[in-house]
């Protein structure tokens, strides 16, 4: 087990926010927003009595760092950086509170760590424990205070500030918090990787997971939630009016009532459509450490076909979201950090047919092993302010079944190739330009289907997940009177899913 140590900062700052549908847009079209949140990441990780400083820089006891500290004033921006550990772990997050420069608001922050079983001293609820006061300058120790959990269950969780939580939340005071299975908690579940890097469950060796594959690519202490990729949809809304109001309230004296929000822009990951294809200002760059790097808040799903992937979908915005993914139906596997009982449910099932195919064959009986299907499925899924919802995909070939249709035509209906040519004809901007990952300004590659059809290319295959309140899928143009809405925008983001492994062209 480890000990994690976590530096965050409260300060304000600013983002910009697209008007428009355009991928780059002009920076005139942009809506610069101000923003509260939380700075810092990581400062030191702990294993196996090894000290590992990811940044120094974040040792508030040093004086030497004061400086750099109280620079990062002004910095915040939409969501606060992603907090992971393992179960088991000690996770420690100190906070420090520089202030609000901007509006020149001086107000205690907390961390609470939503959903995290904690004794009432450290849950971060002002009203009942206790808030960090703002440092009054680079000349003066920090006053800070360190909130500690020991996870005791993996799963998804989000942390936010506390203090006047309708409005600070709102502003933008939020970020994930990830806990992963240890390899002790899966032991205790009978999964286990032997000492050839085949992972088993009660002895037996499961062909469908990776050899060497982590004990962080389960999302609980069970074998059926295996992915191989995962992401984290953090689901949030904004009120220009309402961050506007804050940023001046000292000087005019004029607080919002938060009776009237309503909500301008709908954000994945503190970032609406078609930013949400771009890659994300906090990824940290490759090569960096493993610490670091594993997990952050990309929102363009990239995964090959016959894939595993996760989606972590937290909803930080005050209204619901029912979440619709194109393409595939998910398994929702988990729900505030708790497995779904359906999974259990099918293990006993799994047993059971195990048994009875063994009686039956002792019998000379001709059957196979029960065919059952306990698993709670959907395409769109409804989730609660403050909820946590995990999703587990299996992206599959849709080759076999539609490729002869698209590329040859049947049943006496044209190719859906012939089609689109002859759509592209009459007008070419009916054809969709796909940009595909990674995405650039710089240069931004794209595709499209009638030029794959000349390709005779099935792949890659793009596939929308979004809110499916539709007006929430637009970005609205602010800067106009009066405003308007474009769509496509908002709460909206792709997934890329690329030819299988091993997978010809000549297999088309």
């Amino acid at each position: 087990m480890a000990i994690r140590h976590y530096v965050l900062l409260a300060t304000d700052g600013f983002i910009d926010l697209p008007t428009t549908k355009e991928l780059c847009p002009l920076p005139d079209t942009l809506q610069k927003l101000y923003v509260f949140g939380f700075v810092g990441g990581l400062y030191k990780v702990i294993e196996d009595d090894k000290v590992t400083y990811e940044n120094q820089s974040l040792n508030w006891k040093d004086p030497n760092n004061w400086s750099s500290l109280w620079a990062m004033q002004t910095t915040a921006s939409i969501p606060s950086p992603i907090m992971w550990a393992d179960q088991g772990d000690r996770l420690y997050v100190t906070l420090i509170n520089l202030g609000m420069p901007v509006s020149h608001l001086e107000d205690p922050h907390t961390i609470h760590l939503h959903g995290a079983h904690v004794a009432t001293q450290i849950d971060g609820f002002p009203e009942t424990s206790f808030s960090v006061p703002m440092w009054m300058g680079p000349n003066e120790t920090p006053p800070t205070a360190t909130y500690y959990f020991m996870p005791e269950h993996p799963g998804t969780y989000m942390y936010h500030c506390h203090v006047e939580a309708s409005e600070h939340v709102q502003m933008g005071m939020y970020g994930a918090l990830v806990i992963y299975p240890s390899e002790i908690s899966l032991e205790e579940a009978s999964i286990k990787m032997d000492a050839c890097g085949y992972w088993r469950y009660k002895g037996e060796i499961q062909e469908q997971i990776p050899r060497y594959a982590s004990h962080r690519q389960f999302a609980y202490n069970d074998i059926q939630t295996y992915y191989d990729k995962e992401y984290v949809m953090l689901l949030s809304d904004i009120d220009l009016k309402w961050h506007q109001t804050v940023q001046t309230t000292v000087e005019t004296g004029i607080s919002f009532n938060a009776s009237d929000f309503k909500p301008d822009f709908w954000l994945v990951n503190g970032r609406a459509f078609p930013d949400t294809l771009l890659p994300h200002p906090q990824t940290p760059p490759e090569g960096s450490n493993p610490n670091l790097t594993q997990i952050n808040y990309e929102s363009y799903v990239h995964v090959k076909t016959d894939q595993k992937f996760l989606l972590r979908m937290i909803n930080m915005g005050y209204a619901v979201v029912p979440w619709h993914i194109h393409g595939w139906h998910f398994n929702v596997i988990g729900k505030d950090a708790h497995p779904s009982p359906f999974l259990s449910i099918s293990q006993k099932l799994d047993e059971i047919s195990k048994y009875m195919y063994c009686c039956y064959n002792s019998m000379n009986m001709n059957h196979g092993m029960m065919n059952h299907e306990m698993m709670n499925m959907g395409f769109t899924e409804t989730i609660g302010s403050g909820e946590t919802h995990d999703l587990l995909l299996m992206a599959d070939n849709k080759e076999p079944v539609y490729g002869r249709y698209i590329f040859e035509g049947q049943d006496m209906i044209p190719s859906l190739c012939e089609q689109m040519s002859e759509i592209q004809a009459i007008d070419p901007a009916l054809i969709a330009d796909i940009p595909t990952q990674p995405v650039s300004c710089n240069n931004t590659n794209t595709v499209n289907y009638v030029n794959l059809c000349a390709q005779t290319k099935f792949f890659p295959q793009f596939y929308p997940m979004h809110n499916h309140d539709d007006y929430k899928v637009t970005n609205t143009n602010t800067l106009e009177t009066p405003a308007f809405s474009n769509y496509p925008g908002g709460q909206l983001t792709m997934i890329q899913a690329d030819a299988p492994s091993g997978y010809m062209e000549s297999e088309q």
